[in-house]
């Protein structure tokens, strides 16, 4: 099944982009190494066996840059490599499928070496060529199947193969995130076949080809999807411990949208991995035996309530900045969630790139909201809610129901917010709200965390950008410049800026908790998480086979 001469390849450092990418350690409160890649148990790996990972619901549209969702990047992560691999324990990005970069010093220009003897699945070379069609796709989409460039590439101008197993990729403008972006989940490599398929043939798992160590087998719609080890995979990324093929014969993903089902599901064996476990059952699947695995999500921001002004109640930065000190983050702590959560210091997570610690500003301070929204001309009302030209302080947020905490945490704040006059109208976990009110900009809050692997720019910026439903040209023009930052001084620099502005002097983001996914596993598991929360089963194994 296995080579097992397969040593380490040749190591490409960061520091050959000119910017290097840092992040800061640590450990959550459980006493569990806060590291996302942080395994479930220890000792020598065993051989063979399925693997049964229960995801919260079913998926029906797997195309690449789709993958901004856990329950279809959790998958995809096994199925299609990248050019790149960010590796929490270095904070750097390494080689995976290019085994060597380069950026000229503006950053308008990357270099890609591309490993030799890579195949996809279906046996062709993914060499500079197969590179090029795919950086093509990302960055200009493909018109004839209606897919749209990747939000993350929006720089991208064009890339050519310049050697046997080199691609240069010419940006339009500076992005000294470009690099960080082609590690994305949503950059992962398809075969030039694939990329031929139309919408409905790039969204089929079953028509998907990659050069993943995962291969599809078989699917039963809203049920399962069965994968199969490959047997020839020898090209993981260069800090992966396992540099061959998984040690699993077979990889199952079934769907348990129950939350109360998933702690008896990984103690009794039915599954060997769960996501989205909820706080109350931590306890009970630890004292049962079983594994409550915290992955941070690093490529992540921070669970956050974005702001939108169409309604025109929060216009003034003071009501804004007034919100986000009128949140008792330590009681959402102690009430709602678990030790598997971290507090939000920032719009960025603890050990995300160029995070800086805003917490000692975030400190709930009701007096101080009170004297904000006074000077804001927001004045209580008989029945204890602020009015202001004949409306009411009302406001509402939306949000989806993937985190088992959103809704507790919202009914919490609804709690603080009407101590200082503010009546919230919680709609979190409802997915049939949600629908509309991602679009609608009357709507003042929107509960979620984003993939920010291409740095805030590309969350935030666009006037469609699902955060704020508004461009800020202050901010705009900030995160310009960090893109076209050359230093690794001035970039983080740049970045610290940008989380001043959105969390303390726009305030148009309410930040609340780290992004972290907070998985269920039986005790024979033995498992590994990458930076974005996702299973690494190219390394998974069982103590039982």
């Amino acid at each position: 099944m296995r080579n097992k001469n397969l040593g380490l390849k040749t190591v490409a450092l960061l520091a050959a982009v000119g910017l290097t990418l840092t992040a800061c350690g640590g450990s959550n409160a459980t006493g569990q190494s806060s590291d996302p890649t942080t395994a479930a148990g220890s000792g020598t790996p065993v051989e063979g066996g399925t693997f049964t990972f229960a995801e919260v619901t079913p998926i029906n549209n797997w195309q690449t840059q789709a993958a901004r969702f856990y329950e279809k990047a959790n998958v995809l992560n096994s199925v299609l490599d990248r050019l790149t691999y960010f590796d929490v324990e270095s904070g750097k990005v390494v080689g995976w499928i290019a085994s060597d970069f380069t950026a000229n010093k503006t950053q308008t220009e990357f270099t890609f070496t591309i490993r030799d003897g890579v195949t996809f699945s279906d046996g062709t070379d993914l060499d500079a060529k197969a590179v090029q069609k795919n950086l093509d796709a990302l960055g200009l989409g493909i018109k004839s199947a209606q897919i749209q460039p990747n939000v993350d590439f929006a720089a991208y101008k064009s890339s050519e193969v310049v050697d046997k197993n080199k691609v240069k990729v010419t940006l339009k403008r500076p992005d000294a995130n470009f690099l960080r972006a082609t590690s994305s989940v949503t950059a992962g490599l398809v075969s030039p076949e694939t990329l031929k398929l139309d919408n409905a043939g790039q969204t089929a798992i079953a028509k998907i080809v990659g050069s993943g160590p995962f291969v599809f087998e078989s699917e039963k719609a809203d049920e399962e999807v069965v994968f199969t080890s490959r047997d020839d995979y020898a090209w993981a990324p260069e800090t992966a411990a396992n540099q061959a093929d998984a040690y699993l014969e077979k990889l199952v993903i079934k769907y348990l949208p129950e939350v109360a089902h998933r702690a008896g599901a990984a103690q009794s064996g039915q599954v060997d991995l769960v996501r989205g476990l909820q706080p109350v059952d931590e306890d009970v699947l630890s004292a049962g035996g079983g594994q409550v695995l915290a992955a941070q999500g690093v490529d992540l921001t921070t669970n956050h309530a974005a702001i939108r002004i169409g309604s025109g109640k929060l216009n003034d930065p003071k009501v804004r900045q007034a919100l986000q000190v009128g949140i008792d983050r330590q009681a959402l702590k102690d009430t709602v969630l678990s030790d598997s959560y971290i507090l939000a210091g920032s719009i960025l997570n603890h050990q995300a790139p160029g995070f800086v610690d805003l917490s000692a500003e975030l400190g709930y301070d009701p007096e101080k909201s009170k004297l904000l929204l006074e000077e804001a001309g927001w004045k209580v009302g008989t029945d204890g809610i602020r009015e202001k030209d004949g409306k009411k302080l009302e406001i509402t947020v939306a949000s989806s129901n993937n985190s088992v905490v959103i809704k507790p945490a919202f009914e919490l704040i609804e709690q603080q917010w009407r101590q200082i006059g503010v009546q919230l109208v919680n709609r979190a976990a409802d997915n049939s709200f949600l629908t509309n009110a991602m679009v609608d900009d009357q709507i003042e809050f929107f509960g979620t965390r984003q993939f920010a692997y291409g740095g805030l720019g590309p969350v935030y910026a666009p006037a469609t950008n699902n955060q704020t439903l508004n461009a800020d040209k202050e901010l705009n023009d900030l995160f310009t410049r960090e893109q076209a930052a050359t230093t690794e001084e001035e970039h983080l620099k740049l970045v610290e800026e940008e989380q001043r502005e959105l969390v303390l002097d726009k305030a148009l983001t309410l930040v609340l908790w780290d992004e972290v996914q907070v998985y269920g596993a039986n005790k024979d598991a033995h498992i590994d998480f990458t930076s974005g929360t996702a299973p690494i089963f190219q390394g998974a194994w069982k103590s039982n086979g």
